[in-house]
């Protein structure tokens, strides 16, 4: 009998966790998968997998790592990374094009919106059964504006270490009213890939102050103020087109 899954279930599934060795030290950080052009393609942030030669994933539900050498393609505008995989095991799942929003769907989004991450922040995770967190929070700035003039938006939600690269998602629910008023409105549910996590804003700098005799620094431990830089989706299908040249693309091979 075929599983039958909720949609909170499948978008679990979508999300992969990295850990990656750099130095003598691990980092973790998540990717998520993303099928186009006929391929599998793991997606997230160019800072978690620079500089490091292999790099070990896992799955939903997966027990094991798997090791792969760094076969990623990086956007030069924005903060991702794509590679392919050749295959990913069935307790895995997918997001596809279809999930990404176009301009006419932005622009009915509300200025302010629910919003719902997957990832593994500071690399927690549910170790018994492998599965990743799941986080709410609202976008800070409509999505339909690009922040600062860049590709981007913000959201108002807490973002730690390890979330880089976390799929940022709208559940929208669209209730059609029928012609006949005495109708049962008709509702359907679609989930949105509104972008990818890239980082989270900080607060705290030595700053002086201006007093006499000169100055003496005072210290604010940096603390996160509950605000991400999400970039949208609509750059991760770039990078995917720009991605099929033949000379660029280059298959990850299992270690």
């Amino acid at each position: 009998m075929k599983e039958i899954l909720t949609i909170g279930e499948l978008l679990l599934r979508t999300t992969v966790l990295i850990n990656i060795k750099k130095e003598g030290t691990l980092t973790s950080g998540t990717g998520f998968l993303f099928y186009s052009h006929e391929n599998i393609f793991l997606v997230t942030n160019r800072h978690v997998v620079e500089k490091s030669r292999e790099i070990e994933l896992k799955f939903y539900g997966q027990d094991n790592f798997l090791v792969i050498k760094n076969n990623f393609i990086t956007s030069l505008q924005y903060d991702i990374a794509i590679c392919i995989l050749n295959n990913i095991p069935s307790s895995a799942k997918m997001l596809t094009p279809n999930q990404i929003p176009n301009r006419k769907q932005t622009e009915n989004f509300d200025a302010i919106e629910d919003i719902l991450f997957i990832g593994y922040p500071t690399g927690i995770y549910d170790t018994y059964n492998n599965s990743p967190i799941a986080r709410k929070g609202i976008t800070a700035t409509p999505i339909s504006l690009n922040y600062e003039g860049k590709y981007q938006f913000l959201i108002d939600a807490s973002i730690f270490p390890g979330s880089s690269g976390s799929p940022v998602f709208l559940i929208f629910q669209n209730i059609n009213q029928t012609k006949d008023l005495r109708a049962t409105c008709k509702e359907s549910i679609q989930v949105f890939l509104l972008g990818i996590i890239t980082e989270g804003y900080s607060y705290g700098n030595s700053i002086k102050n201006n007093s006499y005799p000169p100055s003496v620094p005072i210290i604010i431990p940096k603390q996160m103020i509950d605000l991400g830089v999400v970039i949208k989706s609509s750059e991760l299908i770039k990078l995917i087109n720009d991605s099929r040249n033949p000379d660029s693309v280059r298959k990850v091979s299992y270690q």
